[in-house]
């Protein structure tokens, strides 16, 4: 994902409170992860992939994605 294909899918997909991006992360407040992590993102001066706040985003679009099918 591209980082403007990011913000428009959490523009599309708010991120519940609560919601566990992994085992040992529960996302508290939303929009003060998605603020820091896409600032790192578009800050961040090498290749993307290599980028911790892409990773995380990327996790976390996953989780919202794979909630949204099963419902």
């Amino acid at each position: 994902m591209t980082i403007q294909e990011l913000e428009e899918f959490f523009a599309a997909h708010p991120v519940p409170p609560g919601t566990k991006q992994n085992a040992a992360t529960t996302i508290v407040d939303a929009e003060k992860f998605l603020e820091v992590n896409l600032a790192v993102v578009k800050a961040w001066p090498k290749d993307i992939d290599k980028c911790p706040s892409y990773w995380h985003l990327c996790e976390l679009a996953k989780v919202l994605s794979d909630r949204a099918e099963s419902d």
